[in-house]
């Protein structure tokens, strides 16, 4: 009785949910009686993934998800370029990327939770998306790394939590992989936005015409996202647009 209810139930609360007038976890266990399934931007997402909370799914369905990210990359995301995106989560930001490409196949995403890749292929299958899917963690000086997982939205290097070994890229090596000139970069890691600027500074100054970034100043510390920020700057990163912690660039010479 309640599975055939949740329909009609999340348009009544979706909205009261998206101004914080009910409880996410509400929407999120309506969810699940709806076969965990949630639309965002008019594409269709598996959230049946035991890391992804009720609240999370409930945050997920009335589009309070990766909001900055999202507008940000519809706006700025340069069509007829290829796509690395560092951090994919399960998709959505993806996907929302994806439909907008003229060459779909020309798009990377990299995340580097193992227990997330199954819904990560599961959404792309859902979008008739043409993203390949790599399964590594950022980082540098080893071929593997400890991954800390807490959560679908929060696992990274060097945190605490949960620990799983994974292999290591750098931006170097998945451009090799990939023979990509020019390119869209997007990234959303979880504090290691700093190593890759430190480490690959001018390799973005070459290849990276529109940089779209979260910054994570509770993981990095805010110290060191001014530094990155700063550099990025130096390196000939002008600003776009700002949406709370989530920045866009366009470098001024490949523009």
């Amino acid at each position: 009785m309640l599975s055939r209810l949740a329909g009609p139930l999340r348009r009544v609360v979706r909205p009261l949910g998206r101004a914080k007038l009910v409880s996410h976890r509400l929407v999120g266990r309506l969810v699940e009686l709806g076969g965990n399934q949630v639309t965002i931007e008019g594409l269709h997402f598996s959230v049946d993934n035991p890391l992804i909370t009720r609240r999370q799914k409930g945050l997920l369905d009335v589009g309070l998800h990766e909001t900055g990210e999202i507008a940000l990359a519809c706006r700025y995301i340069v069509a007829d370029l290829p796509v690395v995106e560092l951090g994919g989560g399960i998709g959505v930001v993806s996907c929302i990327i994806n439909r907008r490409l003229s060459r779909p196949t020309d798009h990377v995403v990299v995340d580097a939770n193992a227990d997330l890749i199954p819904t990560l292929e599961a959404n792309r299958r859902l979008n008739g998306a043409g993203f390949r899917i790599r399964n590594v963690a950022l980082a540098y000086g080893s071929v593997e790394t400890a991954l800390a997982i807490d959560s679908f939205v929060t696992s990274r290097v060097g945190g605490v939590g949960r620990r799983a070994l994974v292999a290591t890229a750098t931006l170097a090596s998945l451009l090799e992989e990939t023979a990509f000139e020019r390119i869209n970069l997007v990234v959303d890691i979880e504090g290691a936005e700093v190593d890759l600027v430190e480490r690959e500074g001018p390799l973005l100054a070459r290849r990276a015409r529109i940089l779209i970034v979260e910054t994570h100043p509770q993981f990095a510390g805010e110290e060191a996202i001014a530094r990155m920020l700063t550099a990025l700057r130096i390196l000939g990163f002008a600003e776009l647009a700002r949406v709370r912690d989530v920045f866009a660039f366009e470098h001024r010479t490949l523009g």
